[in-house]
């Protein structure tokens, strides 16, 4: 599964000093142009969350902004909102071929 390392509220956040709210830009910028990409083939929007981090009281309210946009979006509902694990299981049900490094 991809862990993204660029939408990842740890490195962003305690590494990389980021306030809260360019954390949220970051998820609206990388979901938009994915979107936008995801119209040629399918595409992964992965975004990395640790309760301890961005689970903070002070940082939520631009959490709350990034994933309405995402839920609210005009074309959300050509968008597959899930977890690593029903990803895992949906590629384990293609058939070979389909995944690169499938075929044999």
């Amino acid at each position: 599964m991809p862990y993204p390392v660029e939408i990842n509220d740890a490195p962003a956040l305690l590494t990389r000093h980021h306030m809260a709210a360019d954390f949220a830009g970051l998820i609206l910028d990388q979901f938009d142009e994915i979107l936008r990409q995801s119209a040629r083939h399918p595409l992964v929007c992965a975004i990395s969350l640790h309760t301890p981090v961005v689970g903070q009281p002070f940082r939520l309210a631009q959490l709350r902004r990034a994933l309405q946009h995402v839920r609210t979006h005009a074309d959300s509902a050509q968008v597959w909102f899930t977890r690593p694990g029903e990803i895992a299981a949906h590629v384990a049900r293609l058939p070979r071929g389909v995944v690169p490094g499938s075929e044999t």
